[in-house]
């Protein structure tokens, strides 16, 4: 009971965000578009928290907390194809999925709700064997709820982390770390912060690499790349979208962006931004 009480108040929540505070005070212009839905991801997906595409019909998708060490791979549908085991992995609090160009697959354990990790791990996939990035945040501060992380993308050899706080009540700070995608130990690097009134909950970067997405509990945010530097400099738009817990977040080629729900939605829309 008091768990379907906490959903019907976050559904009221999120049905009431807006773009308002990001429109004026970060200049991201508010947009409007046509959300269509997909279809639903199979029941085995019970916490989908990641999203990455695998060729040109596929999808694949992650378990959060709790799950196991395993991809799903569906249709854009839902329709369950296979499970995919990662070997040599485990699943504490896996938060998201990213490709690179070169066949190896990201898989972020980096859930930290409470901040207070430090066994912060990137899995890294090339098919067969599992490496593993371990890291720390250089500035993360005991008691301060300001380093949980579930969402990341890959480019030019590295790997782009977007925090997300539990700590102030309405407006939230995003950070922006860079690791190497080499395996190892690392300490993060910070790049950039923003503040948003929104959680930050999968991230994603658009194949021709002018582009990145972020995607937070009821918005979509849209940043562009100047230079091949990734940074929060050029906010382009505010999208609201209101599908309940929206976690995963994936381009489909230049236009058109995909992502899912926890409670197993798939949805799409088609940007109309004119192409740098």
């Amino acid at each position: 009971m008091i768990y379907r009480v906490l959903i019907f108040l976050f559904g009221i929540k999120v049905a009431l965000v807006t773009c308002q505070y990001e429109d004026k005070k970060v200049g991201l212009d508010k947009e409007k578009y046509r959300i269509r839905k997909w279809g639903k991801l199979d029941k085995s997906i019970s916490e989908a928290s990641g999203l990455a595409l695998n060729g040109e019909y596929l999808l694949w998708s992650i378990n959060d907390s709790g799950g196991g060490a395993i991809i799903y791979e569906t249709t854009r549908e839902g329709v369950l194809k296979r499970e995919i085991p990662i070997p040599q992995a485990s699943n504490k609090d896996w938060e998201e999925i990213c490709r690179d160009d070169n066949g190896n697959t990201y898989i972020g354990d980096f859930g930290n709700n409470n901040s207070i990790r430090k066994d912060l791990t990137i899995y890294k996939w090339d098919g067969s064997k599992t490496e593993r990035i371990q890291f720390t945040y250089p500035d993360q501060i005991e008691g301060k709820k300001e380093h949980d992380c579930e969402a990341f993308f890959w480019t030019k050899d590295s790997l782009y982390l977007f925090t997300k706080s539990w700590e102030s009540p309405a407006v939230k700070v995003c950070r922006l770390y860079v690791l190497s995608d080499q395996p190892g130990l690392q300490v993060a690097k910070k790049i950039d912060e923003i503040w948003l009134k929104a959680q930050i909950t999968g991230a994603a970067i658009r194949p021709d690499k002018k582009q990145f997405a972020l995607i937070s509990y009821g918005k979509i945010f849209l940043f562009g790349i100047e230079n091949q530097n990734i940074n929060f400099q050029k906010p382009q738009q505010c999208i609201k979208i209101a599908k309940k817990q929206t976690e995963a977040i994936s381009y489909d080629g230049l236009t058109r962006l995909i992502f899912t729900n926890e409670q197993r939605g798939i949805f799409a829309f088609d940007t109309d931004l004119t192409l740098p």
